[in-house]
């Protein structure tokens, strides 16, 4: 199912599939130890010119002009050196932004093929999947370009056909435009990630302000349930004093099993006041149902979304592991809510009463 969801992705996304790094790794690998090769070789034959030194004659001169001279071995080895060392560098990066790269456009292909399900999904695609999806082709295509000019200027300066100096200064202009696009992608990211925090943080503060007015609300009423149980607790000790009723009486009275709002022994306007909260309550039920849980959801998916980038790229993301757990402090702090609302409504309401939700 995932592999098909790609095949359509990469298709609506107009893009193909990310190359294999599997060549240019074995490559890069082939680059560096031949530059340790050549650096050895060019160790061994400065020792060895040193141990001739104390020779003289013509000969020996002509030898060390062919071994050290300007233009000897030991001179070409040590810019061979230097020009495969840089390629070996250039690939490395080249390797590693097409692998990344690749990721991501994976990744993209995946949401892709999921968004292509639905209208608002292609619409989305649209707008923004696939430019952005085109740019990151354009990263994977300008670091494979960049690889074959390294090796076709290798090959040039094996068959001797392109000035050494000329060779090492497009190198290491070409290593320099590699890691120039490498921070600029670093920079992009980090932006994103930015992003994604801003907008986790709203939607996390949005939520905390609906479970805040809700909190409030929940405290009224369950300050007016206090206020009802402790006047009619009052009233049944004043009347078991006065020896009207028994002690079995006053306890079944100020236990109220049948609903607060229902009692017989507050007045009318006390009984009006707690059905008034109950209503009230129903609705924060329904509110802290509804709103906080869109908002704490919609954090949660900034959240994950900024997160994964960030591992993906080493870019510190302490701010929004601080709202990982901010947002699921505020999850369960909603969560208590909503068992707090529905208890308190049930001891105003009495537990067997139908609820207005429940119409017969």
């Amino acid at each position: 199912m995932a592999a098909g969801l790609d095949s359509i992705g990469f298709g609506v996304l107009g893009v193909p599939r990310p190359p294999d790094t599997t060549e240019l790794e074995r490559q890069a690998g082939v680059l560096e130890s031949a530059a340790g090769s050549r650096r050895s070789l060019g160790d061994d034959g400065a020792r060895a010119h040193r141990l001739g030194a104390g020779n003289a004659g013509i000969a020996n001169d002509a030898l060390d002009e062919h071994v050290a001279g300007k233009a000897g071995l030991l001179s070409r080895t040590a810019d061979q050196t230097q020009h495969v060392s840089v390629a070996a560098s250039v690939s490395q990066i080249a390797t590693t932004v097409v692998k990344w790269a690749g990721g991501l456009l994976a990744g993209l292909a995946g949401i892709a093929g999921l968004a292509a399900l639905t209208p608002q999904g292609r619409a989305m695609l649209v707008a923004r999947l696939r430019p952005f999806a085109h740019r990151v082709q354009g990263w994977i295509r300008a670091a494979m370009q960049s690889v074959g000019r390294l090796f076709t200027r290798l090959a040039d300066l094996v068959r001797g056909t392109t000035a050494r100096q000329r060779v090492g200064r497009q190198l290491t202009a070409e290593q320099r435009l590699m890691s120039t696009q490498w921070q600029r992608t670093v920079a992009e990211r980090t932006r994103i990630i930015q992003t994604k925090t801003v907008h986790a943080r709203i939607s996390t503060n949005q939520a905390t302000a609906s479970i805040g007015r809700a909190e409030g609300q929940l405290n009224s009423a369950e300050s007016s349930l206090r206020n009802a149980r402790n006047t009619v607790n009052a009233r049944a000790d004043a009347a078991y004093a006065r020896g009207e009723i028994d002690a079995a009486t006053r306890a079944r009275l100020q236990a109220g099993r049948e609903g607060w709002a229902n009692h017989p022994w507050l007045d009318d306007l006390d009984r009006m006041h707690l059905s008034q909260q109950a209503s009230r309550l129903a609705q924060v039920e329904a509110r802290l149902g509804r709103n906080p849980a869109a908002h704490l959801t919609d954090a949660q998916r900034h959240v994950n979304e900024g997160l994964d980038l960030a591992r993906r790229s080493g870019v510190d993301a302490s701010d929004l592991h601080n709202l990982q757990r901010e947002v699921a402090d505020l999850a369960f702090r909603r969560s208590e809510l909503v068992d707090r609302a529905w208890t308190t409504r049930m001891d105003i309401n009495g537990p067997f009463k139908i609820q207005d939700v429940y119409p017969v």
